[in-house]
């Protein structure tokens, strides 16, 4: 009789050890995997940027510490490559690495009433 108690709480030992094992490699296995993201197109981002009155000033001002904060509070960790060209086509500022995707271009005129054309373009790898 007391054997089979023995027995009965070693099939119980070995039933929760293989529970919590199994439990385990399906926890690792689940956090290997990506998960999903809600993508934003470019264009929609840079349109939130846009609107966004400190990334404009820290466009005039090229404060590329500032931008890559707000790009980082925006963007999360996806990669993307922000740069700002004047009308003539000279690059006056690029952030981030350099992203193979979709890309997003927009104009501003001008801040505080002057006319100063930017011409902004962000690439975002989705």
């Amino acid at each position: 009789m007391v054997a089979d108690r023995a027995q009965v709480y070693t099939l119980d030992a070995i039933a929760a050890s293989a529970l919590i094992l199994m439990t385990t490699i399906s926890l690792l296995f689940i956090q290997q995997l990506h998960i999903a993201r809600v993508y934003k197109p470019p264009d929609e981002m840079l349109g939130y940027l846009c609107g966004d009155e400190r990334f404009v000033q820290a466009v005039y001002s090229l404060d590329a510490s500032r931008l890559e904060a707000l790009l980082n509070a925006y963007l999360g960790s996806m990669p993307y490559n922000l740069t700002v060209f004047d009308v003539h086509g000279n690059k006056l500022l690029s952030i981030g690495q350099p992203v193979e995707g979709i890309a997003s271009v927009i104009m501003l005129p001008g801040v505080n009433g002057t006319l100063n054309p930017l011409i902004i373009c962000l690439k975002v790898r989705a």
